[in-house]
């Protein structure tokens, strides 16, 4: 009988798990959010552990922006109707991707912002001193394609003129920085209930950030929904 049951186990063991029972792994979730920012002319790094194990899938993972316009969060989803299920992932540094059909780009050829001149370690950079020239594709990795997302950033280091700028060269541009007055909203059925609270710590959408309320004192846990809204995770007095 032992060497029955062995058998069967072993014959069990040999075959495929069905759609239904395959788990998903981070690998899966970063390729699935990798292939629709690809979709969408973006590029990133998702900050997903490849070995991490979600629950199963049946069906293809759906991918979508958290918030309308902005891949630096997204929802993955899982859409099966029994067991629908539901991650958020951060994306990491994000690049547009400039067609090399553009009309007004060479073939081959895109636009990145690069200094007119130097500057000094902790220097904001004004749009005097910002342009955009063309660069051949291998130039673009983390490179910036509109003016209007340097200006006003500090550099972290002294940086050469007609150097393209890069994300490492500029200070975080975040969502929410240390020591802002935020709005604490939490849902309660239909209600909503509102409060005012500093925020104590820096944090970018989808952040959980520490947050003091103003009128109690009290520091809760909060997720940031914008750069004025956070949502308790907890309950607030």
């Amino acid at each position: 009988m032992k060497a029955l049951w062995g058998l069967a186990f072993a014959v069990l063991a040999a075959q495929p798990l069905g759609a239904q029972d395959q788990i998903v792994t981070g690998a899966d979730v970063k390729a699935a959010v990798e292939r629709e920012m690809r979709r969408n002319n973006i590029t990133g790094d998702p900050k997903v552990a490849d070995g991490r194990r979600y629950y199963s899938c049946a069906s293809d993972l759906n991918v979508a922006p958290k918030y309308q316009g902005a891949w630096e969060t997204v929802n993955v989803t899982c859409p099966d109707p029994d067991r629908e299920w539901t991650i958020m992932v951060r994306t990491g540094q994000i690049t547009v991707d400039v067609a090399d059909t553009d009309p007004d780009t060479p073939k081959g050829n895109i636009q990145v912002v690069v200094l007119l001149a130097s500057v000094k370690k902790g220097q904001v950079l004004t749009p005097d001193i910002l342009k955009l020239v063309e660069m051949p594709r291998s130039g673009r990795l983390g490179a910036f394609f509109r003016i209007e997302d340097v200006a006003g950033r500090r550099s972290t280091q002294a940086l050469s003129a007609l150097q393209p700028l890069r994300a490492r060269h500029l200070e975080h541009d975040w969502s929410v920085q240390e020591g802002q007055p935020v709005q604490i909203v939490q849902t309660v059925g239909f209600l909503q209930v509102s409060s005012t609270g500093i925020s104590l710590e820096n944090a970018q959408i989808g952040d959980i950030v520490q947050v003091e309320n103003t009128k109690s004192g009290k520091i809760i846990k909060a997720l940031v929904e914008s750069s004025k809204k956070v949502t308790p995770i907890a309950n607030i007095d």
